[in-house]
């Protein structure tokens, strides 16, 4: 039996989802609903209120990009889009939120180009950061991840080669990278590269600081609630130890083998909480519980991008 692209992509996803079955049958369901049905629910809720800050940030930050862009955008507007990608990302193995944002932004006139552009740099915000809180969670369990740390600093050393070489060579690069793109795809990748470049070339520095500022503050506050979350299920470990946990999970999410880090976050949590004390159904419990504030998150984006529903305005 052959399987098509699209269906070998899905049955990939389904890897992490397996793994949490097995997990949760290995440590027995019942502990691991005994565990939840007594979590408590003032941190749990506590944990559901940071969603709204989280979205409305990413809305702040999303206009500011725009802005940089000659794209005039409100913020009820704004929000909206970015809480409609958030969503479509969060439900979907592709994570064809970013899609979502460009559709939108084409739907108001403005060109394929510069909507991929800021798709790519807005994207690029939020990957550093998980790349440099996964790397910082690496170091800080350097005793369970010393080989693969060895590999995660030589793969840095020649992708910071490459940036450089990126910034200096960027006309080379921009050949090379238009003989590798499909014929039909050329002509947005060349005019959606040269809308990156004048991006990050042109605006001001503090109009930059503060998108850098606003993702540092949506992180935190992100692993504020998972840190919520941990409390809430009786683990009551330091702060910087459950963040450099997330941290972790939340690299190893990246890969294509789990749905909204389903799987990757178990075994992460299971492992490395588990390396002081923490027992198997409470770690299982504590990510069951991460997972469903996922779930809650997706709703909330929902109901945010129709509260905040984009209005048409005349585009350049």
């Amino acid at each position: 039996m052959k399987f098509s692209r699209l269906q070998k992509k899905w049955l990939l996803h389904l890897i992490g989802p397996a793994v949490v079955l097995a997990a949760v049958w290995w440590a027995g369901p019942a502990k691991v609903w005994a565990v939840l049905s007594k979590a408590d629910p003032t941190f749990i809720a506590a944990a559901i209120v940071l969603t709204i800050p989280m979205a409305l940030i990413k809305g702040i930050r999303w206009r500011l990009l725009l802005d940089s862009y000659d794209i005039k955008l409100s913020f009820a507007d704004s929000t909206s889009m970015y809480a409609t990608g958030m969503f479509f990302s969060a439900v979907t193995p592709g994570r064809v939120g970013d899609l979502v944002k460009i559709a939108m932004l084409i739907k108001k006139g403005y060109s394929t180009a510069k909507s991929v552009a800021c798709n790519i740099i807005d994207r690029l915000f939020d990957v550093g950061m998980v790349l440099l809180a996964g790397y910082a969670g690496m170091v800080y369990f350097s005793a369970q991840f010393a080989k693969q740390l060895k590999i995660v600093n030589i793969s840095g050393g020649v992708a910071l080669v490459l940036f450089v070489l990126l910034v200096a060579k960027r006309h080379l690069i921009k050949k090379l990278a238009t003989k590798l793109i499909p014929n039909r795809y050329r002509s947005v990748a060349g005019e959606s590269w040269n809308e990156i470049a004048g991006g990050l070339s042109k605006g001001r520095v503090v109009h930059k600081l503060l998108m850098v500022l606003w993702t540092v503050l949506f992180w935190a506050i992100y692993f504020t609630a998972i840190y919520l979350c941990g409390i809430a299920v009786g683990i009551h470990v330091s702060f910087f130890y459950i963040s450099g946990c997330a941290a972790v999970a939340m690299l190893l999410s990246l890969l294509p083998i789990t749905v909204a880090g389903a799987g990757t976050r178990d075994a992460v949590f299971v492992l490395l909480l588990g390396q002081i004390g923490i027992v198997r159904e409470q770690c299982l419990a504590f990510s069951a519980l991460v997972l469903t504030l996922f779930l809650l998150n997706c709703a909330i984006f929902y109901l945010i991008s129709i509260i905040f529903k984009p209005k048409e305005i005349p585009t350049d």
